[in-house]
């Protein structure tokens, strides 16, 4: 298992702890975090947004916050979003400003977002939050690639999680990771590869990540975010 190890500095008698997770598609996020909530039950995962149909198996308020299109774009209007972003010709994810609120109560929490999301997530809060809160919550937010063992194995693991999927649209979307990758890949403090058949060595990996950075990052009494 692959880590890159980067100091974090942190306030050792509080609590908290963001894990923001990304990776190119296909590269088994869903699977990871779920193992990962199932072994670490102070943990919880953020609901982000989304204007996709639920697939099959998918709960909304556990999986996502499901939306139409067209409320989907009246919240980006309203300036409710930290950061959004179109995966896909009129499908959108976003992530909540308020959802952040949940840090300065001290839980722990992963967050699955995009790569461009994941690589400049510590910008977004500086940009997207008001408030003297923004440098501790800087403080408590480790973000974290998973990267495939090799390129050609997304093609097999996405098929199998969207058999109906376009080639077209997966040649485009590989393409794009794999751009993002080369781009921003300097710009993530930890980097975990997730080897086919070892999702639990994955997981030990991003428990070993947690307990090395410390959840200890106290509330600081504020004004909540309107």
């Amino acid at each position: 298992m692959t880590i890159k190890t980067v100091e974090q500095n942190c306030d050792p008698s509080g609590d908290g702890i963001l894990l923001v997770v990304t990776g190119p598609s296909g590269v088994g996020k869903d699977t990871v975090i779920s193992e990962f909530l199932k072994r670490n039950n102070d943990f919880h995962k953020l609901v982000t947004d989304t204007n996709r149909p639920p697939r099959e198996k998918e709960t909304a308020g556990v999986d996502y916050n499901f939306f139409t299109y067209e409320d989907f774009l009246k919240r980006i209007d309203q300036g409710i979003y930290l950061e959004y972003a179109e995966v896909r010709p009129k499908e959108y994810k976003g992530t909540p400003k308020k959802a952040i609120e949940e840090l300065l109560e001290g839980k722990n929490i992963i967050l699955k977002t995009d790569e461009y999301a994941g690589a400049h997530m510590k910008d977004i809060f500086r940009e997207g939050l008001p408030g003297s809160e923004v440098e501790r919550i800087i403080a408590k937010t480790v973000t974290l690639y998973i990267a495939p063992e090799e390129w050609s194995q997304l093609r097999e693991q996405y098929f199998g999680r969207e058999s109906k999927a376009s080639q077209e649209w997966f040649l485009i979307k590989l393409q794009r990771d794999k751009e993002m990758w080369e781009k921003y890949q300097d710009r993530f403090d930890q980097i975990v590869v997730n080897r086919r058949g070892r999702i639990a060595d994955t997981v030990t990996a991003i428990e070993n990540i947690a307990a090395a950075r410390g959840k200890s990052c106290k509330r600081i009494p504020g004004k909540k975010w309107e």
